[in-house]
């Protein structure tokens, strides 16, 4: 089993790029909408619950996933919280049940992210991030950007290759074809 992670700030293109290779690898996609809107029905972001039980899911979904063999690609949005120890987490995970795990670090500048956040697509899965919230999230969490440090991986920065371009380099990077 493989788990593709696309991690990176929000608006970054994560879902867009995520929909693009599941079509070419035919990969499972569980984006990271699916897990955090039905919890924060119950458990708003500023609750504690919501953080815990996001988190859970995620990590149960991939052991089930590994066991039943099922390759997936997972979108991660990095918003506070210690986002990389989650990273930590799922890869501890992948590696102990003996799956692989293939990340890649989404990205583009601020401005380009901030001009993308309330893109009408977006809404569609359930993405209602403001652009005044991105900036005020912008400001709380500096890590938002950075680069996962524990493992080496890939890195596309958005603002310069489009989601099919970056497929390509996701398949090419982890020899996915």
């Amino acid at each position: 089993m493989k788990l593709i992670l696309l991690y990176g700030p929000p608006a970054a293109g994560k879902l867009t790029i995520a929909k693009v290779l599941a079509n070419k690898i035919d990969y499972k996609l569980l984006h990271n909408h699916l897990i955090v809107n039905p919890i924060a029905e119950i458990f708003p972001f500023e609750n504690s619950a919501n953080r815990l039980l996001t988190r859970e899911f995620r990590l149960r979904i991939i052991e089930e996933a590994i066991k039943s063999n099922i390759n997936l690609i997972n979108t991660f949005g990095i918003a506070g919280n210690n986002p990389f120890n989650h990273i930590d987490d799922i890869i501890e995970t992948v590696n102990k049940k003996n799956g692989e795990i293939c990340l890649v670090h989404i990205t583009a500048a601020k401005e380009t992210i901030l001009n993308r956040v309330e893109d009408s697509s977006r809404k569609e899965h359930g993405k209602n991030l403001s652009r005044d919230r991105l900036q005020e999230m912008l400001k709380e969490n500096h890590d938002m950007f950075n680069k996962y440090q524990n493992m080496e991986h890939l890195s596309i920065n958005t603002a310069d290759v489009s989601p099919e371009l970056a497929s390509l380099k996701i398949i090419e990077y982890y020899k996915l074809a």
